[in-house]
């Protein structure tokens, strides 16, 4: 479901992208190198169309004053990987739906509010994660080398053993030994429903089967691989955009031929490609917003393509009337 590793990736791959685009706000280019853990976080944060404008408009109105505080160069590297994050989910949505048949959005709601147990016994829900988990195996397969590049290491994708079980449950045993040492919440009671309305909003169900996100890559099958579009449809080693991206992280030599293929054309032929085009085209729409020649941040969050709703309201049709 463009999940952690695909948002990452996708950061990631900007990030090295952005610094051979001149276009690209070099202060921008700067921070999203400098400020990545920060990055990273806007990264995996939802709803940026409400939040990004004006967090950017306010670095940018302090800006002068940052080398007195980091508070601006960690807001504006959330702000970058929120682009980044608006982009990863604008490409992949519609290839999502489709390789599931379903609508994303429609299973990300019922997968937030419907008990594990039950979502797991849904089969579209269970395909839904399936997919998802396709993806982003490749990503990390691809991108972070199999776990040789950072931020990631070859344990991330591991097989667990019995004692790799009771490890995890160290670690979880010291994070809540971590929330015993805060000893309190520390609520704001002049506005203590608004508060309360904030924190509870921030509760992030985990609804995701990571015992499946290891399975499918530890042992991919190759018919799944074929019909999920794995290594055409999603992340196809040829396109351009993405030769660029693994040829920089290799600190190769880039040829005029794609370099221009990928600054200048924006050609891509596969959703992951497509991702960091677009990724490319958000910062540079804030770098224009940062310069003063736009009044507006364009970095549009998703929506339903209208020929994929239409074809998921007549399967729901079909479906009611049997």
């Amino acid at each position: 479901m463009s999940d952690m590793l695909t948002h990452f990736a996708s950061f990631d791959d900007c990030r090295r992208l952005s610094q051979v685009d001149e276009t690209i706000a070099p202060e921008f280019r700067s921070v999203i190198a400098s400020g990545q853990s920060f990055a990273r976080l806007g990264t995996l944060s939802f709803g940026g169309k409400t939040w990004m404008e004006p967090v950017l408009r306010s670095v940018r109105q302090h800006w002068a004053g940052v080398g007195q505080s980091g508070k601006y160069e960690r807001n504006l590297a959330f702000v970058l990987g929120g682009l980044i994050h608006q982009a990863c989910d604008g490409a992949m949505k519609p290839i999502l739906s489709e390789a599931v048949g379903a609508d994303w959005n429609i299973m990300q709601a019922v997968m937030q509010k419907t008990p594990d147990a039950i979502s797991r016994q849904d089969p579209e829900i269970a395909k839904t994660q399936e997919v998802s988990a396709y993806f982003d195996a490749e990503v990390f397969r691809e991108v972070y080398l199999q776990g040789r590049a950072n931020p990631f290491n070859a344990f991330f994708m591991a097989e667990v053993t019995d004692a790799g079980r009771s490890f995890e449950a160290v670690i979880r045993a010291m994070f809540q030994r971590s929330l015993l040492s805060a000893h309190t919440l520390k609520p704001d009671s002049a506005n203590m429903e608004e508060w309360l309305d904030r924190l509870f909003e921030r509760v992030q169900p985990y609804y995701l089967d990571v015992d499946l996100w290891v399975s499918v890559y530890q042992h991919p099958d190759p018919a799944k691989i074929e019909a999920y579009g794995v290594r055409t449809t999603f992340y196809n080693v040829e396109d351009p955009t993405i030769r660029l991206a693994r040829a920089l992280q290799k600190g190769e030599t880039i040829d005029n031929a794609l370099r221009k293929a990928v600054y200048e054309d924006g050609i891509s032929i596969c959703g992951y490609g497509a991702i960091l085009q677009l990724g490319l085209r958000y910062l540079r729409n804030a770098s224009a917003f940062w310069r003063g020649e736009t009044d507006q941040l364009v970095a549009p969050n998703y929506e339903t393509p209208p020929e994929v709703a239409a074809r998921h309201a007549a399967r729901a049709a079909a479906q009611a009337s049997a």
